[in-house]
This record gives structure tokens, sequence and C-alpha cells, in this order.
């Protein structure tokens, strides 16, 4: 069944999907972001597709995924693609493809058509079957509340998101929508630096409403790892430097911290360094990831405070010790008041000393801090001195008659403390 004349991503995808569907009953829209976009003008997305499924079983969606399993198996699918995963959610109705194109990847979500209701703000949401006007309304904004059904492409918009989107306003589709689930205060950021986008006046009353009486709600730990996923997104745009303003602008780090209002100067600047540079370091965490780390480091109060925010955001582990390095190091640095004199083998010693915060990514991101006066020695321990081996290896040495033991580490300690000071000499 061929689509409509119109230029949409993977159209042969789903000219295929129609093809699986349409003899099981199904019937097929597209949704979220392509629509939006479509409607826009904007470069449609290439790696992601939206599609909500009805058909007359309680969750299509999963019937659908089925399908396309089986004719993955038995090699059945377009030209050109692969399915490498497909994760079902029967509690929601809905299954996530995870698919190959000439060695790119596409994100294909299927969704049964649903409503949804919360028990308490923060709260999972409980879903029921239902038809595709219905779930065009449990949206969150407007401006993600149009639809395109296949195959003939006509525009659903119930709602009004394509007249929102002409007045470049945000409009929340609910009254509770942010009691039920506040982190669609950082999609709208997201949204707001994306588009150039100001909220409609109704719905910033009622993301200050929320915020004014925001306490983070308990037994709601699903909200953490949904506040984190929104972060990371946020960290991920283009211009997340325009959204961190208006996380600002629009009070978003009181979801943080209650009474978080401001960033500290050039912050901008100082999360994009950091971001940049420690990714090179340790190429196990994105850019992103580290920018939503120091985001936190810069939260007000002690460490404690901070390794809590670390906590419900459900950081991965690594990242929520790297906070107490970080401690570390600025105890040891205002305790210590190390000498600008001190050898570069004295900083050396003194900084990989157990306890003291000596950590590549620690060490950066307090010497990135404007006015930290150790500057000049942690960037020279990160750049050579912590890079240095000593001119006789252990294995030099244990031929040469060394035991295993505090004996050998002494001498290698030795050797390479000497090439410290000689090199930085050079």
């Amino acid at each position: 069944m061929a689509l409509a004349p119109m230029s949409l991503p993977h159209a042969e995808w789903l000219e295929w999907l129609l093809a699986l569907a349409t003899p099981l009953g199904l019937q097929l829209s597209l949704v979220g972001g392509v629509v939006r976009d479509q409607w826009l003008g904007q470069p449609l997305p290439l790696k992601d597709l939206d599609l909500v499924v009805e058909g007359p079983m309680a969750w299509p969606a999963l019937v659908l995924a089925e399908a396309i399993v089986a004719a993955a198996a038995a090699s059945q699918l377009p030209p050109g693609y692969q399915l490498q995963q497909c994760t079902p959610h029967s509690s929601y109705g809905t299954a996530r493809l995870q698919l190959q194109i000439n060695g790119q990847l596409l994100l294909c979500d299927l969704s049964s058509a649903r409503s949804e209701s919360y028990g308490f703000p923060g709260a999972q949401p409980v879903v029921q079957p239902a038809n595709l006007q219905i779930d065009l309304q449990r949206r969150d904004f407007s401006l993600n509340a149009m639809a395109m059904r296949l195959p003939g492409l006509e525009l659903l918009d119930p709602l009004g998101g394509a007249a929102d989107l002409a007045a470049r306003q945000l409009r929340l589709l609910h009254g509770s929508s942010l009691r039920d689930d506040p982190t669609r205060l950082l999609r709208a950021v997201r949204y707001g630096a994306r588009f150039d986008l100001q909220w409609a006046p109704a719905s910033w009353e009622q993301a200050s409403v929320m915020l004014n009486s925001w306490p983070w709600p308990q037994g709601a730990p699903a909200l953490g790892a949904r506040l984190r996923m929104e972060l990371e997104l946020l960290f991920a745009e283009t211009n997340w430097q325009g959204a961190l303003a208006l996380l600002e602008q629009w009070r978003g780090l009181e979801l943080l911290q209650r009474g978080w209002q401001q960033l500290p100067a050039a912050s901008g600047r100082y999360l994009s360094r950091f971001g940049r540079w420690g990714a090179a370091l340790e190429p196990a965490f994105s850019a992103a990831d580290l920018r939503l780390f120091a985001l936190i480091d810069l939260a007000p109060g002690v460490v404690a405070d901070k390794q809590a925010i670390a906590e419900r955001l459900q950081i991965p582990q690594r990242l929520w010790e790297l906070l107490g390095q970080v401690a570390a190091l600025r105890h040891w640095l205002q305790r210590e008041r190390p000498s600008h004199n001190w050898r570069p083998s004295q900083w050396t010693a003194a900084l990989e000393q157990p306890g003291n915060g000596g950590q590549p990514l620690a060490v950066l991101l307090v010497l990135l801090q404007p006015g930290e006066p150790a500057r000049y020695h942690l960037l020279r321990w990160l750049l050579r001195w912590r890079l240095q081996r000593p001119a006789i290896g252990g294995k030099e040495l244990l031929a040469m008659g060394y035991q295993p033991g505090p004996e050998l580490g002494k001498r290698l300690w030795q050797d390479r403390a000497k090439e410290i000071d000689k090199n930085d000499k050079k």
C-alpha cells in the first residue's frame, strides 16, 4: 500500500508496515516529532518514528510487534532493514523496535491507542485501551497532539497544536498535566529552546502553582529516572545552552532542589568545557552525561545535598562516587593550602594520596571553576605529571632482583618522581 506523496523518512518501512498491519485489521497513525516537524518545515528526524496502532484487540501494538518479529525471523523485512531488538511493554501496550538500515540506527516506537490516569503526582500512569482521539488528548502539549493517518497522511489536529505552533506558544492540554508528571516542565524547556516558544499564560500559571507547592513526591522512584532522562535529552540538544538558560528562567532548577533559583555566572561555558574535555578523558561517559553531573555539583548545599539529588535522579554509581571525590579534593585544597613552591613530584604525591580526590574527572571539574588558586598545578598534573612513568619499570626491577612488595613500590615511585621533576623543567 503506497503512501500519499510527501517527503517522509523511511517511507519504504512505513509502506511495508501498512501492508503487514492492514490484513490484521490494524490502523496506523504517525505521531510525535515527525508530524510536528513536518508542519514546521523543520528537518525531519531520521532516527525515530512514533506510531499509534488501533485495532479490535486490547493492545494492537503488541500484535503488530509480534508480526514484525515473525517476519524478521523469516527474513521478510524490507531490503536493507534488520531487526536488532524488539522490547515489548505489555503493561502499557507498547513496543520499541531497534532496527538497522544500511548501517544506521532506527528506533520505531509502536503504541496502542490508550488513555492514562495518575494515582498521585509523579506516579506511573494507569492505562486503558482507547482510540486515537482519546490518545491524543492524554498527551502533554498541544504541539505533540497532532497525528497523520496512514496511508493518506491527512493531518489530525483536534486540540489546536498547529495554531499554537503558529503563535509560538507552549500550551498544556490538562489542568493537572504538571501535577501528574512534573518532568513535562523539562520537556517544555527543550521545546522552548529548540523552537523559540513561550508559555501560554494559563500553562505558565499551572507551572508556577506546581513549583510553588513542589515537594519531592514520596513513593515515586520512577519520577527520578524520568527526570534524569529529560535532563540527559536537554543536554544532548544542539542548543542546550539556550535550554539551560530557560531551565533557570522557568524555575526548572527547583525540580532538582527546593529553592534553587539561580546558576553561577558563566555556567554554560563551565558545563560545556567539562562535558567536552571530560568525555575525552573518560569516553565511557558522553558529554551530556557529564554536563548533567556538573549541574548537580553546582547545586547549593554540602556534598550530602548533592548526593541526595544524584540518588533521586539515579545517576550511574561511578558519577555518584565522583561527587565524593570532588568534595574530598576541595577539602584537601582548602585544608592543606599546598604551596605553589612545591615540586611537581610533591603535588603528584599529594594528589594521588588516597582520600585526596586525585581522580582525573574530579581534578578537571575543580580546575575549571573560576578563580581556583591551584588551577595551574592541577592542570599540569592532569596533562603531564600523572602520565609520567618511571624510567625503569616494574618488570626490569624484578629482573634486577627486587621482590614484589613495599620496597618495589617505593623504588618505582622514587624513579617516577625524578622523571616528573626532570621533565617538567624542559
